[in-house]
């Protein structure tokens, strides 16, 4: 049954979404959060980067209810470390910092977070192909830091078309809450997916832009998500296997892989721009709402055979590889064979 205090949180939620949404450019002007077409980008407007301000606000309601009259602490470090992040990709959407010194401050961060809250590290992770459980001991700290970073990325890497990464999030934010055993859990996660895919139409539209204050707030609030729960689930004796997290940020997490790859073989920067992304070799072919249509059907479908078991995990991830190298061969030959 929702709760009363639920039902407002929503109904203050839907009334700040429409307030962002009828006054963006008044926002994004007085915020200083503008992205001005340039080489590397595709789109030809000047358009506010407010699309997380809204997700911010909501987030921030939840936090409130939760920490000073529900009284549950859970929420408060997932979100403040969200808050951290967000704070950076705001500065970085207004100055343009430097990639390095943005990992740095992401490194620092996720260290500070990792060592104030016990729930936030992988100490253990269970391969079903293998059937063993993997104790990190020494290296825990560092991987955990290492996947949140990787996630961070790849979803900032995702933003690259509109309404890419912001609908990802909204889905996998869905799916999170979903599997979460903790109430107050699925209470944020839900309200975030929720009022995250409404927003994703207004990011579609091009009326703003989710900016790198999005990318990297909600990259954090997934990744912290994603290990509490892991966490949680591990206590009550359900343990989620590593390749169906895997599943979970396979699609993203291959694209920045190759990305890194190719530029660093190239002797580029592995943080460079370019159009050389899995969405926009997509966009060579497909329209963009295909493109979104294809690229979250997949992601969504995978998900389904692998939770339900219908196939084999590891089938699911070499299938996948095996369309994806010839996808990305196919979309590269015919962008060289098209007339320019």
């Amino acid at each position: 049954m929702l709760r009363l205090e639920y039902l407002i949180i929503l109904l203050l939620s839907t009334f700040f979404l429409i307030l962002f949404i009828k006054n963006k450019n008044k926002i994004g002007n007085f915020l200083g959060v503008l992205d001005i077409p340039k080489k590397g980008k595709i789109h030809k407007e000047i358009t506010p980067l407010i699309g997380s301000f809204p997700i911010l606000v909501i987030s921030l309601i939840i936090l409130i209810y939760f920490n000073f009259i529900d009284k549950n602490q859970d929420t408060f470090y997932i979100l403040i470390y969200s808050y951290l992040f967000f704070i950076m990709g705001y500065f970085d959407d207004r100055y343009g910092l430097n990639a390095y010194v943005k990992l740095a401050t992401s490194v620092i961060i996720t260290l500070i977070a990792v060592n104030s809250f016990e729930y936030f590290v992988i100490e253990k992770i269970y391969l079903q192909s293998l059937n063993k459980i993997i104790f990190l001991d020494k290296i825990k700290y560092f991987f955990t830091i290492l996947c949140v970073l990787l996630l961070i990325n790849a979803l900032n890497l995702m933003d690259g078309i509109n309404g890419l990464a912001s609908g990802f999030a909204s889905l996998l934010l869905l799916l999170l809450s979903l599997i979460s055993n903790s109430e107050h859990m699925f209470v944020l996660l839900f309200t975030v997916s929720i009022f995250m895919f409404m927003n994703t139409f207004q990011i579609i539209k091009g009326s703003y832009f989710l900016g790198d204050s999005g990318t990297l707030f909600l990259g954090c609030l997934i990744g912290f998500s994603t290990i509490y729960i892991y966490n949680q689930l591990i206590i009550a004796g359900n343990f989620i296997p590593v390749e169906k997290i895997f599943i979970f940020f396979m699609i993203p997490g291959i694209d920045m892989f190759r990305l890194f790859l190719t530029r660093l073989l190239k002797k580029k920067d592995p943080f460079s721009r370019d159009l050389n992304h899995l969405h926009h070799l997509m966009l060579n072919i497909f329209s963009l709402y295909k493109t979104l249509i294809i690229y979250l059907s997949v992601f969504l479908i995978t998900n389904f055979l692998s939770y339900y078991n219908v196939v084999n995990t590891l089938i699911i991830i070499f299938f996948y590889l095996a369309v994806y190298i010839f996808f990305i061969f196919f979309s590269k030959k015919k962008f060289q064979e098209t007339p320019g």
